[in-house]
């Protein structure tokens, strides 16, 4: 109950009315042109007593003489989702434009008037991205309520300075402004894994997301005939080969690891195939001779019988 009167500042000598219009408060500047009203609430009840307002309020709409509006998908600390609502307002000031965070869906707690406002990004004469006013980085900054302790930063990259790769202003044609990528993603878990030449383990991600996770190690020896054998083709280090050298592959010398393969043996096929079956005619040579022999020896037997 009652009104809005008497709540209202008056930025830069500007005044401005309010009204409650459907539930949502609408905010006028009674003079044309560009203005940086912003909304910054407090409310005392009487006396000590206080009523805590809201951290964070949407802006239903961003006034100004010549607005652009933009949309991107964000994502939080935890992986959630939420659409990043914005809108570009040119100022009074030829090539220049600030850019104000209207909304973010989601569980938003707190977004300051000083994190949801960039001033001055100026454009050149010919269209192309100039800088920004501030020399830090154009961001906003948003606290979301599951992680109140770690606000997030989502940084503009509105291009190169002085080059047509990014925002631009231009006199012909339809003005329009929207963010066309954007790094972050959405929670995901490891699916599959797989292993490049140096030994690199590469996890993918249900979001679709790549990322290195582990690293096989590998090691060298400065004589490697000095490795002691221990049976079922493994080896171990031993005074004669020294001590190893750990590395990964491709890397001092250490050979290229193959992810998804088995080791080949290193035995000659056709050496070893020939050396069977000398040893089988051998064999049946011994054999025959024995039964010679044991035939030679029956006989004799029953000459003596």
């Amino acid at each position: 109950k009652g009104g809005l009167s008497g709540v209202l500042g008056k930025p830069n000598g500007r005044t401005a009315t309010a009204t409650i219009v459907d539930g949502a408060i609408v905010v006028t500047d009674t003079t044309g042109g560009y203005s940086k009203l912003d909304l910054d609430f407090a409310y005392t009840i009487g006396g000590s007593e206080t009523w805590t307002m809201p951290g964070y309020f949407k802006m239903t709409t961003v006034g100004g003489e010549e607005v652009q509006n933009f949309s991107i998908a964000t994502y939080d600390s935890a992986g959630g989702k939420h659409i990043l609502n914005g809108a570009f307002t040119r100022t009074d000031t030829a090539n220049k434009w600030d850019i104000i965070l209207s909304s973010v869906t989601g569980n938003v707690s707190e977004i300051t008037m000083a994190n949801r406002r960039i001033f001055g990004v100026n454009f050149e004469p010919t269209g192309a991205y100039k800088n920004v006013d501030s020399s830090a980085d154009p961001e906003f900054t948003i606290t979301f309520a599951h992680d109140t302790s770690s606000p997030q930063t989502i940084t503009l990259g509105l291009g190169t300075e002085g080059k047509y790769d990014g925002l631009t202003q231009f006199a012909e044609g339809e003005s329009t402004a929207q963010a066309v990528d954007q790094d972050g993603y959405t929670y995901g878990v490891l699916s599959s894994v797989s292993i490049d030449g140096t030994g690199k383990v590469i996890g993918s991600f249900s979001n679709g997301e790549k990322s290195d996770v582990a690293t096989i190690q590998l090691a060298t020896f400065q004589n490697t005939s000095g490795l002691e054998s221990v049976g079922g083709g493994y080896y171990t280090q031993s005074a004669n080969s020294g001590e190893p050298q750990f590395t990964q592959g491709l890397t001092g010398g250490a050979g290229r690891v193959l992810g998804g393969s088995l080791e080949k043996s290193n035995a000659d096929v056709a050496t070893e195939f020939v050396n069977m079956i000398q040893a089988q005619n051998g064999f049946q040579a011994n054999a025959r001779t024995i039964k010679v022999a044991n035939d030679i020896l029956r006989e004799l037997t029953q000459l003596i019988r």
